[in-house]
């Protein structure tokens, strides 16, 4: 039987250092955008491309909310961080959603830890 996790809504919310990121993907038909609707900053892993990846070649991009990042075809790409309490962002990418991902986990045994400093 799947045992089934809820978020913690309470604890120490300003007082969190990283990020663990399970999984990573890049898109090969098109690129993707983030956009930060109300000024809300934000980290990203990004790896440059190639399907040799490894945790150690992700390195995490501070994005300070002013403007919004788009990801080329092929960056592999983990999951967008904010680093406001509330944020909410503009997600767009190509028509084809075909998608290539690293299971960290399963692949290398470990998790992506981004730090959560500019």
């Amino acid at each position: 039987m799947e045992q089934l996790a809820e978020a913690a809504t309470d604890g120490p919310g300003k007082l969190r250092r990283r990020a663990l990121i399970w999984r990573a993907n890049y898109h090969p038909d098109g690129g993707q955008l983030f956009y930060p609707l109300h000024g809300e900053r934000f980290i990203i892993p990004l790896a440059l491309p190639g399907d040799d990846v490894t945790p150690e070649r992700f390195v995490a991009f501070y994005c300070d909310g002013g403007k919004g990042l788009y990801i080329h075809p092929n960056i592999w790409h983990g999951a967008v961080v904010p680093l406001d309490t509330h944020a909410e962002f503009l997600d767009r990418q190509g028509r084809v959603h075909a998608r290539v991902s690293v299971d960290f986990a399963k692949e290398f045994g470990c998790y992506l830890a981004v730090p959560l400093q500019a």
